[in-house]
């Protein structure tokens, strides 16, 4: 366990609301999913589903800063706020979470694969009026043709 006296008093830093994702560890070394809901130089408050124990020491990944570890100070519904080991540096704090969003453990985007056929459905997605099944028009037309050739009798 961490020590409580060597972080700073966590009610005398300013919080910055975040609400990212991001990823801690905790004993087993397993990744979590979690949501820092607020940010500060002594800490962070997290939402994950994980259960956690008041003093139990994660690691946790702060997006722009690096990975930073902290114990669980408290617990109340699936919320957690958690204290550094030490203090972060004015200069991690300001640009943790600042940059491009994290992308959440489990869920993947697939990679874009470019073949005709995309490129057939996108040109006929954003042209849906001009793209017409030509082969329903022609005959369309034939049967109009017929019909007027028929009264032409």
């Amino acid at each position: 366990m961490i020590e409580t006296g060597k972080t700073m008093n966590a009610r005398t830093a300013e919080r910055r609301s975040t609400d990212a994702p991001s990823t801690m560890r905790a004993d087993n070394g397993a990744p979590v999913d979690v949501i820092v809901i607020d940010l500060s130089r002594s800490g962070v408050r997290i939402v994950t589903d994980a259960k956690l124990e008041i003093g139990q020491e994660i690691s946790i990944g702060l997006a722009g800063a690096g990975v930073t570890r902290a114990y669980v100070a408290w617990a109340r519904d699936g919320e957690y706020g958690c204290a550094f080991e030490r203090p972060m540096a004015p200069e991690d704090e300001a640009v943790a979470f600042s940059r491009a969003p994290v992308q959440r453990l489990g869920v993947t985007t697939p990679p874009q694969q470019s073949s005709g056929d995309d490129y057939l459905r996108e040109l006929y997605r954003r042209h849906r009026v001009w793209a017409l099944p030509w082969d329903a028009v022609l005959m369309t037309l034939a049967m109009l043709v017929l019909v007027w050739a028929f009264f032409q009798l």
